[in-house]
């Protein structure tokens, strides 16, 4: 449609702008590609669409990265949808921009959006690639792959040449000839060697930010909560070295490093699945003492013990649902109050749907909106100190086994039964509390957002017990105050593992 409302008669074009690396963003790479494409898309009659955005800053062709979680990978998935319509034209700056993964899958990428009946074209040569062309032309084939062979090799050789000077830094690194990179904890600075400060530099230790990371040490080593330290850096306004509010995820992950004991971790993988291969002892300035750290060590490795097979299975699942809220989320009473799972519709949409009953709830997104965006709330909530909770369930178990031994004295088998069903209470409410405890100890991400539902469901199930979707008259008490919450009309009553309650959601929702 034309800005007067008039459908314009031109076909689309849409113009996919990839770079790998920082240093080509900032070289003009975006605004060179975006350009050209709008020059190609007037000359031949062409409406540019811009509304998808289909630039790739610093994602990876070699690897694949823009065909499986980039927006090349969206406009494939909008192209099987047939939600790009035929005819329209893919434009790129030249094939290697598609892919540069082995000639084989490159070639399947471009034949997977030629044969959704876009076609492709490379500004670099003004070549247009059709569906036509690879049926009957073979010439056209034969480029293709050499095309895609030379752009594979040449990042292979890349590779090879960047891992080769990697280990020669490495071996100097081992070797104390080098320092290993311009990234360091945030309580040192790197100063000296002006024109090669990797190879004449040395650390120097900030001492404020030191002395906030020894204080957090210290007080982990004696046994103090991760919650109750965060807390204590909240009160204090006292930010995370990455400048954020501190919360017991990002107590977890600083206890977990080894630089402040003045040791390098050498690893490899991303940033979110990284693993230690090596590691350099005496490569930092020590600020934490080796009787800390022994008793940081041991405190870890008794935290690692709670992790028990149902901490397990919450993050390996053994299918990958469509909801997020899969497993902790119940229907109410009127649809049957059982536990609601995720179906997907006749018209390909999804709602959840009372597990037994199959009573429709509510669609999908109408319930998992308001609690996206009542996350950060969540995250806050689940954070809170529970040290009075866990002292008041030791208390309990301590008076219920003094009662259990009273019930043996008095040999009356009635009370022996009911002390020994109260000690029995108190402990399943203890270890309920202790395992809360441990998997709060992994972090928690901030927001929801971009994660596919399985993703997100295994976060929320670290989290949430239960979620109650919560109508009709029980809304009314509560709007009318009977949770504490007057005028707020709740929606969802989110039970947390460490026994919080959330309230979510401020719309009706429509039943079946």
């Amino acid at each position: 449609m034309t800005a007067d409302g008039i459908t314009d008669p031109r076909h689309l074009a849409f113009s996919y702008v990839r770079f790998s690396s920082e240093k080509q963003r900032q070289g003009a790479s975006l605004e060179r590609q975006t350009e050209a494409a709008q020059r190609w898309a007037d000359e031949n009659g062409y409406v540019l669409d811009k509304s998808l955005n289909l630039n790739d800053e610093a994602v990876s062709a070699f690897r694949g990265d823009n065909t499986t979680v980039g927006k090349l990978a969206t406009f494939k998935a909008l192209t099987e949808q047939r939600l790009i319509p035929q005819g329209s034209v893919l434009i790129v700056e030249n094939l290697d921009r598609i892919s540069r993964q082995s000639h084989r899958k490159a070639a399947r990428v471009l034949e997977d959006i030629l044969e959704a009946g876009v076609d492709v074209v490379t500004l670099q040569d003004g070549k247009r690639y059709t569906l036509k062309d690879l049926d009957e032309d073979p010439l056209t084939s034969i480029m293709i792959i050499l095309t895609f062979s030379r752009a594979h090799e040449e990042s292979l050789t890349k590779s090879k040449r960047v891992k080769d000077g990697w280990q020669r830094n490495l071996a100097k690194v081992k070797e104390g000839k080098r320092l290993r990179s311009r990234a360091i904890p945030s309580w040192l600075k790197l100063v000296g060697g002006v024109n090669a400060p990797l190879d004449n530099g040395h650390f120097e230790i900030i001492h404020e930010k030191a002395e906030v990371m020894r204080e957090l040490f210290q007080r982990f080593a004696d046994g103090e909560t991760v919650w109750s330290i965060a807390k204590g850096f909240r009160d204090r306004d006292i930010k995370t070295p990455r400048g954020k509010t501190y919360a017991s995820g990002n107590i977890y992950r600083l206890v977990s490093s080894k630089a402040p004991y003045g040791i390098l971790e050498i690893g490899k993988g991303t940033k979110n699945d990284r693993t230690v291969i090596d590691q350099i002892e005496g490569y930092f300035p020590r600020i934490v003492d080796e009787d800390v750290q022994r008793r940081v060590m041991m405190r870890l490795q008794d935290m690692n013990r709670f992790k028990t097979k149902e901490a397990k299975a919450l993050t390996s699942p053994k299918r990958k649902t469509h909801g997020i809220l899969t497993g902790v989320i119940w229907s109410p009473e009127k649809a049957g109050g059982n536990r609601a799972v995720c179906r997907k519709g006749s018209d390909g949409s999804y709602a959840y749907v009372d597990g037994i009953t199959r009573r429709w709830v509510a669609k999908r997104e109408v319930i998992e909106r308001p609690f996206l965006e009542g996350w950060p709330e969540i995250v806050i909530a689940y954070e809170t100190d529970t040290t009075p909770e866990l002292n008041d369930a030791e208390e309990a178990l301590t008076a219920a086994l003094t009662a259990l031994e009273f019930a043996h004295r008095s040999g009356s088998e009635r009370l022996v039964l009911a002390a020994q069903a109260d000690v029995e209470e108190a402990q399943s409410e203890l270890k309920e509390l202790h395992r809360g405890q441990a998997l709060a100890l992994q972090e928690i991400p901030e927001s929801l957002d971009g994660m596919e539902p399985w993703e997100a469901n295994q976060v929320v199930r670290r989290l949430v017990e239960r979620v109650n979707v919560v109508r009709g008259e029980q809304r009314q008490q509560r709007t009318e105050g009977g949770d504490g919450r007057v005028g707020k009309k709740v929606m969802l009553e989110v039970k947390l593992r460490n026994k919080v309650k959330v309230y979510l959601g401020d719309q009706e929702l429509m039943f079946g």
